[in-house]
């Protein structure tokens, strides 16, 4: 019993057979897989390598980006008034996200900005409260 239209009719039981015929398209001899293994769990490895390629070229996303921690502390110091020490442990920043390649070159180099700005208004202060103290008419009044 076949249609010469249509080779794809699905086989006919046997009259003997317990097993019911199989779904149209699929091989009634599908192959058995075993239970599924569990995930290994443990201690990160650390010489493996961080970010792997995954299918396709596609990154994978393991871990979230890591920040540099000097480069916030420098952003945070150089918004509170502290323009040297911003200055320092923002240069210091810049020179470990260049080694490990971490993020926050932009927070540390907003900080030097701000750091060198403010260190620029305190020596302008610092000029015009000592021109403002050792002029002589300041004490006379007139």
């Amino acid at each position: 019993m076949t249609d010469e239209n249509n080779n794809n009719i699905p086989p006919v039981p046997n009259a003997g057979s317990n097993q019911p015929p199989a779904p149209y398209g699929q091989n009634p001899q599908a192959p058995q897989y075993g239970a599924p293994q569990a995930p290994q769990y443990g201690a990160p490895q650390y010489n493996a390598p961080q970010n792997q390629q995954g299918q396709y070229g596609a990154p994978s996303y393991n871990q979230p980006a890591k920040w540099n921690v000097l480069s916030i502390i420098t952003l945070v110091s150089a918004v509170l008034g502290f323009s040297v020490i911003s200055i320092v442990i923002g240069i210091i920043s810049l020179n470990q996200i260049k080694k490990t390649g971490e993020q926050g070159k932009v927070l540390a180099i907003i900080g030097i900005v701000l750091g060198a700005l403010a260190t620029i208004g305190y020596i302008i202060a610092a000029i015009v409260f000592i021109s403002v103290l050792s002029d002589p008419n300041l004490y006379t009044g007139y």
